[in-house]
This record gives C-alpha cells, sequence and structure tokens, in this order.
C-alpha cells in the first residue's frame, strides 16, 4: 500500500489542496518499508486527485477535504482519510495500528479555493 500523507510544517496539513508537501509511506505487512516525499503542484481545482492517482497512492491522509476532492479520490479508487491533526509520525503509527479514524468531515471553507 501506498499512503500519503498531506503535510505542513511536522503536522497533517489542516487543507488537502494546501500542503506543503505529500509524505509518501510504502507500507506493506504493518510495516514501513519506504517513505518518500513528493511536492504539491500549485494549487488547481480538480488537480490533486489525479496527481495522486499518478504517484500510485492508494490511500490519503489530511485535515480538511471538500466534497469534490472526496468524490473524485473515491472514484480513482483512493481511500480519503479526513479530519485528522497531529504530527506525522503518531499519525503513521494510528494507521499502522488500525487505531487512525477518519471524522468523515467535508470542508465547507471557500475562502482559500481561489490561492
Amino acid at each position: 500500500m501506498r499512503l500519503a500523507i498531506a503535510v505542513s510544517g511536522e503536522e497533517v496539513a489542516r487543507h488537502f489542496g494546501h500542503c506543503d508537501f505529500f509524505q509518501v509511506f510504502n507500507i506493506e505487512n504493518k510495516k514501513v518499508i519506504s517513505e518518500e516525499k513528493i511536492i504539491n503542484p500549485p494549487h488547481q481545482k480538480g488537480l490533486l486527485p489525479n496527481f495522486l492517482k499518478e504517484n500510485n497512492i492508494n490511500a490519503v491522509i489530511t485535515g480538511n477535504l471538500g466534497s469534490l476532492a472526496v468524490t473524485n479520490l473515491e472514484n480513482l479508487g483512493i481511500i480519503p482519510i479526513r479530519g485528522v491533526k497531529g504530527k506525522i509520525s503518531k499519525v503513521i503509527k494510528a494507521f499502522i495500528d488500525e487505531s487512525l479514524v477518519s471524522t468523515d468531515e467535508i470542508c465547507e471553507e471557500h475562502e482559500h479555493h481561489n490561492h
């Protein structure tokens, strides 16, 4: 499995489309076997789901995520895990331990969409 976490600083990004980068973890048998950083391309509505698919991502962890992004990710077979906060090291551990919970919250804030 290839898991991407939207990152700002050392924590899960508050908003999917405006993260600094995606930390990608290759996971097998509940262990991280490798990881890499993928720089987030400039924000464009609808771009990131296809970008993640092109990078063979199976699931993405983020803070806020809009309904269009959720639909697009799911249509591409990528599992969106949203409403997550915290340090990346703790989040990846919770994911592997199967204790990480998606809030299924949808981002309704639109003041950032034209940046």
